[in-house]
């Protein structure tokens, strides 16, 4: 996993970003209740004062990668998010408007959920929280899931000429967005049963245009 931080880095800063890459790496694999300091600390190639020194403790190193995940989705996704936000706050986004928008944002996702080995660690981290909440996860709800599911909501109701709000569109978009699992949580049964080794880009182009079918039987619904 490449940690997104300013160049050029410390000593200090290059041990944090390890340690934070090995937790991250740990916490996925092991969980918050199985990974421990000491395990991060071999990872790491460092003792625990030195966690203890950069984190506190494995709470503190827990939030930290949690934190570091939201900062990245950020980076990478908060112009388009901002962008479709803003629009569908207007009041005046048409229908076909908010489906341009949702497509954008499918086409992002798809990107995100299929990327390399590195960008997957977070996404193997994020996948374990949904199963086992440690300390991060509100972070991760309150920074991530929660407001991005909710500008999906948004714009599907948007997109069904209707108001924002009802249950039923807020149920469609998580329906959505938890379609792409497929490719994360259970890759190894969807791409065995596919015959695929791996999403390269053209079967990276199918996931894109079979999200946008199941986009269209919501919108149409």
């Amino acid at each position: 996993m490449s940690l997104e931080t300013k160049s050029p880095l410390t000593s200090a800063e290059m041990t944090k970003a390890r340690i934070l890459e090995a937790g991250m790496r740990c916490f996925a694999r092991e969980g918050f209740a199985g990974a421990t300091t000491r395990m991060i600390a071999a990872e790491a190639g460092v003792t625990l004062p030195v966690i203890a020194y950069h984190f506190g403790n494995k709470e503190g190193l827990h939030r930290a990668c949690a934190q570091e995940i939201v900062d990245q989705h950020s980076r990478r996704l908060l112009p388009l998010v901002c962008a479709a936000r803003e629009a569908a706050n207007k009041g005046s986004l048409s229908a076909p408007e908010a489906r341009d928008w949702l497509d954008r944002i499918l086409e992002a996702l798809v990107n995100a959920v299929t990327a390399d080995a590195e960008q997957r660690l977070t996404t193997d981290f994020v996948l374990r929280e949904m199963s086992e909440q440690g300390p991060g996860y509100a972070l991760l709800f309150e920074g991530l899931w929660n407001p991005g599911i909710g500008l999906v909501a948004d714009l599907l109701a948007i997109a069904r000429r209707r108001r924002p709000g009802k249950e039923e569109d807020r149920a469609g978009a998580v329906m959505l967005i938890t379609s792409l699992s497929a490719f994360t949580a259970v890759e190894p049964v969807s791409l065995a049963f596919l015959g695929w080794e791996r999403l390269d880009g053209t079967r990276r182009d199918t996931v894109t245009a079979l999200a946008k079918r199941l986009l269209d039987g919501l919108v149409g619904g």
